[in-house]
């Protein structure tokens, strides 16, 4: 079966609510160079960031198809990437500057837990349990994390590492991974 773009918006995303791969696959690919780009250009991130926002954006639109709640759009569907993947690159700078922000506070905290024998207790207990749930994500799970936030390691090194097809699958297993660890965490460290 040929697929077009030269369909109405509608049509395509019924087709991909119908499980149609090939139109998927052909949205995904079709804005993938000129979102990297322009992502680049404009906000002067990283190739690495501006695939892993286009990756979360492709995410969305596919979720939101498939459970219905996006059924048409008035603009076309480049237009509502950008606009999701604009959003996602302005979470990365908000994220950035609250990091930035509470940088002198990080320090303060340290210096807290050093002088508070309780703070020091509930920081050994997150400690633990980071590790105790890190234990029970896998071992493929656990080496692409590590990789990525402790290695500083590019998706295309991960792939190459991990014997992954394309820097995507790695960029897709890292997001389930983090998905899982995400879903795991239950209890808060202190009540109230």
């Amino acid at each position: 079966m040929k697929v077009s773009f030269r369909k109405s918006e509608k049509e395509i995303i019924a087709d991909i609510r119908e499980g149609n791969s090939k139109v998927m696959e052909k949205l995904y690919l079709a804005h993938r160079k000129e979102f990297v780009s322009w992502s680049i250009g404009k906000f002067g991130i990283s190739e690495d960031d501006a695939l892993d926002h286009y990756q979360d954006t492709m995410t969305i639109i596919f979720e939101k198809i498939m459970n219905g709640s996006l059924t048409e759009i008035e603009s076309s569907l480049k237009t509502y990437l950008f606009s999701i993947g604009k959003n996602k690159v302005r979470q990365q700078f908000d994220e950035a500057a609250r990091k930035e922000k509470h940088g002198d506070g990080l320090q303060e905290h340290y210096r807290f837990l050093a002088e508070d024998s309780d703070a020091a207790i509930i920081f050994e207990e997150a400690k633990n349990q980071t590790s105790n749930l890190f234990q029970t994500i896998g071992e493929g799970c656990k080496e692409i994390l590590k990789l990525f936030y402790y290695e500083k390691k590019s998706m295309s090194e991960i792939a190459d590492i991990m014997g992954h097809k394309s820097e995507g699958v790695s960029r897709t297993t890292k997001k389930r991974c983090l998905e899982k660890i995400r879903s795991r965490i239950k209890k808060p460290l202190v009540n109230g």
